[in-house]
């Protein structure tokens, strides 16, 4: 009886476990499929001017200027869908979901997250622990089927000479599909709608008109360069090939410049094989090895620099398989640097003259220390000399006098006495006589007498002494 009882046990924890995975099939089965029938997000749409809002809590004289809005125009852009990201291109930049939309220099992606079905993603940018200026970036994007919104919060918190400097941010940027990658441009069976609609796309031309002054006015009259950027920032190549990087100048309120930036190969061990133009445009040479090699292109003393991989054709699909690049073996990010200093961004590049601002200042210092110094020492150094020159004087007088003392005794004429002489040489001379009188020295062999510096007779060498 026991093996019938083990038998029926048996069969009713198969079927029991049976019945468990056809629920679990039943539910994740159509969610998968649901996945897989979301249609790409690849194709033409229009993207809404950036807005910026700043929030200062603290900002000292010595942050330098206060940080104020920068956004960028809007205009059409292409999204392309590889995988589960987003590559974005046009409106003034290219941008991507899987990287931060701030480019403060030192700023690097520290946490990213990505949907399975590419309709939500979170990035995280951090600069290191050892920058001094403390940055926090989070950049949101939501996506539907037609539409994309993408949210940026930034802390920025830093010290300069001091004084703390602290702000936050708040970026807002918006995308509509137009049409999508792979359907069809409109049916033709719209014209007579369109003909009968005729006076009403005439009234609305006027509005696309007014929206066109807009942007050209703001372009019309552009400011100083304010950001470069060069595409793509990262390039796998071969020997022998020839690639045309792209470069865009833009002022700060993001209106393209026809300023051209300066191209110019890095040095390192490859520079002797690559060569480029004034356009941008890199040729490697046939014999050129493995390895790094940097282009730089710079505008207005400031540049950034564009890593290039070269490696052999054998070697050249499984390094792009791995290097995270797009299938022309470009990276969908733009290199960027900052000219002025007009966001938090900026203050850095001029923060790094800072320290030549210090030096400066200390050799002002030093310079004035020396100077006061010197002056000093030179006042010094005269009233030595007349110190000096009173005291030679002084004894030499006295002996005069007292060589006048004697020929008047001689010559049995009274001595004038001391009031007749104070009278004579007037008050000046009066406090100067008891000083330098008893300063004179007098030889002992002799009878001459010397200055007070004197040491030695100059007739038989006897040893002065001082007159009392």
């Amino acid at each position: 009886m026991r093996r019938p009882l083990l038998a029926s046990s048996a069969l009713f924890h198969a079927l029991r476990l049976a019945s468990l995975a056809s629920i679990v099939l039943a539910v994740v089965i159509p969610r998968a499929g649901a996945a897989q029938d979301l249609p790409t997000l690849s194709g033409s749409w229009t993207a809404s001017a950036l807005t910026e809002q700043w929030s200062v809590a603290a900002w000292g004289q010595a942050c330098g200027p206060r940080p104020r809005p920068q956004g960028a125009p809007g205009g059409a852009v292409q999204i392309q869908q590889h995988g589960s990201e987003l590559s974005i291109s046009g409106a003034g930049r290219s941008w991507s979901t899987a990287e931060c939309w701030e480019q403060m220099p030192g700023l690097a992606r520290s946490k990213h997250s990505a949907s399975g079905n590419a309709r939500s993603w979170q990035t995280r940018c951090t600069t290191p622990a050892s920058d001094p200026r403390r940055a926090v970036v989070t950049t949101t994007t939501q996506a539907t089927d037609a539409s994309i919104n993408m949210v940026e919060t930034g802390q920025y918190q830093f010290i300069i000479q001091d004084t703390t400097c602290s702000a936050s941010v708040t970026r807002t940027r918006a995308y509509t599909l137009v049409r999508r990658e792979g359907e069809a441009p409109p049916a033709a069976s719209a014209p007579p709608p369109v003909a009968s609609a005729a006076p009403p796309v005439a009234s609305a031309a006027p509005t696309a008109a007014e929206k066109k002054p807009a942007a050209s006015r703001t372009c019309d009259a552009p400011g100083e360069p304010a950001r470069l950027e060069v595409t793509p920032s990262r390039k796998l190549m071969r020997p022998g090939e020839r690639f045309q990087f792209r470069a865009l100048v833009m002022d700060a309120e993001g209106c393209a410049l026809p300023t051209r930036p300066t191209w110019s190969i890095a040095p390192g061990p490859l520079a002797s094989a690559a060569t480029v133009d004034a356009t941008g445009a890199l040729s490697l040479g046939a014999g050129a090895g493995e390895g790094a090699l940097g282009l730089v292109a710079s505008v207005a003393g400031k540049g950034v620099t564009v890593a290039i991989e070269v490696t052999s054709p054998d070697r050249y699909d499984a390094l792009l398989a791995t290097s995270g690049l797009n299938e022309a073996g470009e990276s969908e990010q733009a290199a960027v640097v900052v000219i002025a200093a007009g966001t938090i961004g900026g203050r850095t590049t001029s923060g790094e003259d800072l320290g030549r601002q210090r030096k400066n200042l200390f050799v002002a210092i030093v310079g004035g220390v020396a100077a006061c110094l010197g002056f000093a020492g030179l006042i010094l150094l005269r009233r030595g000399r007349r110190r000096t020159g009173g005291e030679v004087e002084g004894p030499a007088s006295t002996a005069g006098a007292a060589g006048e003392h004697d020929s008047a005794g001689a010559e049995g004429t009274p001595a004038p006495s001391e009031a007749s002489l104070a009278g004579v040489a007037g008050p000046a001379a009066a406090p100067v006589r008891p000083t330098l009188r008893a300063r004179g020295k007098i030889c002992p062999t002799c009878g001459d007498r010397y200055p007070s510096e004197a040491m030695f007779c100059g007739k038989d060498g006897t040893q002065l002494l001082l007159l009392n």
